[in-house]
């Protein structure tokens, strides 16, 4: 059994949220809080497995419980807030002091709105029980804004990253330390919701020295600079024109079996088909296999494939099962993927 803590100042959200987990044999409501204090003593006295954790909350916020119940008591969060709909400043601002993961409160207070991500957070609350502790701290890390020698002749012209839960903090972690004159496009699928994106990639930008940009169909990807997926397509990279070596972003309305908007696979199938061993790709921690087959595609066309290890994985299901699958050439805790990138340029 998963010992569940629900965290919400909402009378009614707390009784259709107890409502949704009952009806999972494997999850059990071990208590509730009202507040981010309540949140931390009850933390401390029921030790429950996972916490779904509201952030706007009166007197003591969530972002209070997340602070002391990752000082004290380190214990899987999932941030269930409506926050996410107006500023993502709060979520962001969880995610980097210990929350696993985030789910958006739909809009309202109706309970077919809140049922309708039901199945979506009875997956993450299995997904993020499973997940070690000691992984939930992050260490804050600064900005590499220095540039590097690169050699004249650069044996791969793309890299692509693909990520689900815990990317936001390993995909901050890689880019932070890319070198301001980074030589290559950079193409990123990251699943996490629409409003989520455009946030994420505001927040790149006032980290990181490389411009960062959601992808918009017809965009021309130019050297340096980073292309995150949007949160309501599948992409995919083809050639601007039959005379032109450059790739163009494009949408596509096809769906894939593991997950979609974005799909993982479908950009790195496109970066297999249209850049083959002229690219080097990586996987990083995420629920589920996304990006297995995308990633088996780029190593039978001789591109440089990388996993992120288990040991530094929140979810090692992405990882693994590209790994799994024999498509991996090598793997890498996520503190040494840029260093291993930018040695592979010069």
């Amino acid at each position: 059994m998963i010992k569940v803590l629900l965290v919400d100042d909402s009378n009614f959200m707390r009784m259709v949220i107890s409502n949704m987990l009952g009806e999972d044999a494997g999850i059990h409501l071990v208590g509730s809080a009202e507040n981010g204090h309540d949140a931390y003593e009850k933390t401390k006295l029921l030790k429950p497995d996972v916490i779904l954790l509201d952030l706007i909350m009166k007197d003591f916020d969530g972002l209070y419980a997340v602070k002391k119940i990752m000082a004290e008591c380190p214990t899987s969060i999932i941030i269930l807030s409506g926050v996410g709909n107006s500023d993502m400043g709060p979520v962001f601002e969880a995610l980097e002091a210990g929350a696993c993961d985030f789910l958006n409160k739909p809009d309202g207070t109706k309970e077919g709105g809140i049922r309708g991500i039901s199945n979506q957070l009875i997956l993450k609350i299995y997904e993020v029980a499973k997940v070690d502790k000691n992984k939930l701290l992050r260490k804050n890390t600064v900005a590499n804004i220095n540039q590097h020698t690169f050699d004249t002749y650069l044996p791969y012209e793309i890299f692509a990253i693909g990520s689900s839960t815990g990317g936001p903090g390993a995909l901050e972690e890689v880019l932070k330390h890319i070198p301001s004159n980074f030589p290559l496009p950079i193409v990123i699928a990251q699943h996490m919701p629409a409003n989520f994106v455009h946030s994420f990639a505001a927040r790149l930008t006032a980290t990181i020295p490389l411009k960062v940009k959601v992808m918009e169909k017809g965009d021309v990807l130019q050297a340096g600079q980073i292309y995150i997926a949007p949160g309501d397509h599948n992409v995919y990279l083809s050639k601007e024109n039959l005379l032109s070596k450059r790739a163009v972003v494009e949408y596509t309305t096809e769906q894939f079996v593991e997950f979609n908007e974005p799909s993982v696979d479908c950009l790195m199938l496109s970066v297999a088909k249209l850049y083959g061993n002229k690219a080097i790709a990586a996987i990083l921690t995420g629920m589920g296999r996304d990006g297995a087959v995308g990633m088996e595609a780029l190593f039978k066309s001789g591109a440089y494939t990388i996993a992120q290890d288990e040991r530094t994985s929140v979810v090692f299901g992405m990882p693994k099962a590209a790994i799994d699958k024999g498509a991996i050439k090598q793997v890498l805790p996520i503190t040494q993927i840029a260093g291993f990138v930018v040695s592979a340029l010069s």
